[in-house]
């Protein structure tokens, strides 16, 4: 189906697209489409010719978009926050002859941007279109465009109607070829996966050059909803636009919503409208998704899975249990087949791991100028992911690691040669190495290892300031780890399984400094006064305790404070105690169970000659005290650390029990 088909849908006086400059009706949006159409015709546009588009997300993005592939040329999709001479070498590569430039990193840093990658480029001027929001808006321009004759080049849905340019495991980015086919397929299974669940409207907080943005902008037109294309992902623009648009649905990362749930407004801007949050870009781990859906209040997550080369390939069900949206990237999506190979490409039983092989229709074209041994998709149609994982009894995809060398942080795709290669020029640098850490909000971090002449003397600082000054702020590792040489295996190769595991281990030392020297909550907890809920929350800092390595008897004495504590506020219900806030910390010297709530103020030591439980509570703790947050009272219980409790070392050897004891303190949380 072509595209124009997909797009007749909406009511003409409704609004199509909202950005910053306003908003379009389908009946504009259509008639500028129609109308640049043309009017690329009459700069000289032929069927098959290549049109750069480049700009961050707006409606002229769109309308430019779809004017492109009606006309019958092919929408080369650049990075918005890309050089000059990195784009220009792109574009040469891929024949560009067109050149449609809206806002982005280039010209709002130089005026003649335009014209440079247009020289860069090999572009003629007066193939270039200005599309900046200052200069020209595309709806304004060509909506009135009827008197043109539609200038439609036969175009099949099967040709490429479009490129995106992603990196693999090399600095060269591969060119995707996608076509109208592919991507009205990736729609129909998007509204098929979400069937009575996608809103009126939708905030995409991805850029429109990536799959994601593109495909979900796609679809809510399909709709004939409205687009809503904030300024920029800050959690402040995005508070702006869905609360003064009453946005029902969005598409973004996980680190772009966890910034909006800490925000100021969200809970009033934010979580009353959103009911249908598209999640991608690399997946939040279940305890990340536990909280999206706390802080969300009225909104499902749908986690997806996918590629530039095919998305979706997997999603969760709105119908699937909380438990399934959270750990799994769901079932394949209606039209794809999954597969799970083994080395030799057989394929293996479910729960056994191998790599991701997935075909349909919505898959791309191929890389165009790469070989047939280079490319993706083998003879029988099966796409390579390059992702490890397995399938489970019921056919939803677990995601076990990456075969793959590239770092995906926060949705963008890293190549660590580019990197490597920068950092090895560096004086001092003989060798270099980088990898991608887990990383809870981003997904992975960019962590880069290096070998020394001096690896004593080597500053890590003034390497990321070179760093910084060459490529873009997302690329810049977060940490340089100086080395006197690699681990190398019995060939004399580098061993990168240990040399990562060991960067691991200094990234972890890093992280229980920084987090202990200030406390780490394990997990912070509600108890209703009316539900009682004394032993749960005992046990569970019992099982805490006794995990970090107090004795036994130690363990017991700390669990019959925290009861004698509960007690003390929920059975003797202080007057408008209401629901009782238990907070348990990890500190440099001692474990901290801290307890608030709106009652009357909780004084010890004139409850100590009435009270048995606070008798029990003064002789079990180290120190009791008292200390205000915002005016109001918070009651900490001190517990020191045994003589050879090692915190450190604990939290260094248990980070998955820290959040094995978060899950279940949201489950205790949500006890009646």
């Amino acid at each position: 189906m072509l595209f124009s088909e997909m797009l007749d849908r909406g009511q003409g006086s409704a609004t199509a697209i909202v950005d910053s400059q306003g908003l379009v009706t389908y009946g504009g949006f259509r008639a500028a489409v129609a109308g640049f159409a043309a009017h690329l015709h009459d700069m000289g546009l032929a069927k098959g010719d290549r049109v750069a588009l480049w700009g961050y997300n707006s409606a002229n993005w769109l309308v430019a978009f779809f004017a492109i592939v009606r006309a019958g040329g092919v929408a080369l999709l650049l990075n918005y926050s890309m050089g000059i001479d990195d784009a220009a070498e792109l574009l040469r590569s891929a024949n560009a002859r067109f050149l449609v430039c809206g806002d982005n990193g280039q010209t709002k840093r130089r005026d003649d941007a335009i014209e440079a990658l247009a020289e860069a480029a090999g572009i003629e001027l007066s193939h270039c279109v200005d599309a900046r929001s200052d200069s020209r808006d595309l709806a304004d321009a060509y909506a009135g465009a009827e008197s043109l004759a539609e200038q439609r080049q036969p175009t099949e849905e099967a040709d490429t109607a479009f490129i995106i340019f992603t990196s693999g495991t090399t600095s060269s980015p591969k060119a995707v070829c996608i076509s109208q086919r592919a991507l009205a397929a990736d729609a129909q299974a998007l509204m098929a996966g979400l069937e009575g669940t996608m809103g009126g409207s939708i905030c995409v907080a991805v850029p429109l050059f990536h799959i994601l943005g593109l495909l979900t902008s796609f679809a809510y037109l399909t709709l004939g909803s409205t687009v809503c294309l904030p300024a920029s992902y800050r959690a402040d623009a995005l508070i702006t636009m869905v609360g003064e648009n009453q946005v029902s649905d969005m598409a973004a990362v996980g680190a772009v919503y966890q910034g909006l749930a800490s925000a100021d407004g969200f809970g009033e801007m934010v979580a009353p409208h959103l009911r249908t949050c598209l999640i991608a870009g690399g997946m939040s781990t279940p305890v990340q998704m536990m909280r999206l859906e706390l802080d969300f209040t009225n909104a499902t997550f749908i986690n997806m899975y996918g590629q530039s080369e095919g998305a979706p390939l997997t999603m969760v069900r709105p119908s699937d249990l909380v438990e399934l949206r959270a750990s799994t990237v769901g079932r394949a999506v209606d039209g794809v087949e999954l597969r799970i190979a083994g080395l030799d490409g057989s394929p293996l039983p479910n729960g056994e791991v191998g790599e991701v092989l997935a075909r349909g229709v919505c898959l791309m074209n191929g890389y165009e100028g790469l070989p047939a041994d280079a490319q993706a998709i083998d003879a029988g149609g099966w796409l390579h992911t390059g992702d490890l994982g397995f399938l489970d009894p019921a056919g939803y995809l677990h995601l076990a690691g990456r075969i793959k060398d590239v770092i995906i942080r926060g949705g963008e795709n890293i190549s660590p040669a580019e990197i490597e290669a920068e950092l090895t020029t560096i004086e001092g640098v003989s060798d270099a190495k980088v990898m991608g850490a887990p990383h809870a909000i981003y997904g992975e971090s960019v962590e880069a290892c290096v070998t020394t002449h001096g690896a004593a003397a080597f500053d890590e600082g003034h390497a990321l300031e070179v760093l910084r000054s060459r490529m873009p702020r997302y690329k810049v590792p977060a940490h340089v780890f100086p080395y006197s040489e690699f681990p190398l295996n019995v060939n004399g190769k580098l061993d990168q399984r240990a040399l990562y595991i060991d960067m691991l281990g200094r990234l972890l030392e890093i992280e229980v400094d920084e987090e202990l020297a200030s406390g780490i909550t394990v997990f912070e907890i509600t108890v209703k006064n009316s539900s009682y809920a004394i032993g749960p929350v005992a046990a569970l800092v019992d099982e805490l305790a006794a995990s970090i390595g107090y004795g036994r008897r130690r363990a017991s004495r700390i669990r019959l404070a925290v009861e004698e504590m509960l007690i003390e506020r929920i059975m003797y219900a202080y007057s408008g105690a209401g629901d009782i806030r238990v907070r348990v910390s990890l500190m440099p010297e001692w474990l901290r169970v801290s307890f608030s709530d709106d009652g009357a103020e909780y004084i010890i030591d004139k409850r100590r000659d009435k009270s048995t439980s606070a008798r029990i509570i003064l002789g079990s703790v180290d120190n009791f005290h008292t200390e205000r947050h915002e005016g109001k009272p918070e009651y900490c219980m001190d517990f020191l650390y045994d003589g050879d409790l090692d915190v450190k070392g604990f939290l260094k050897r248990n980070k998955e029990n820290v959040e094995k004891w978060e899950d279940f303190g949201g489950a205790l949380e949500s006890l009646p």
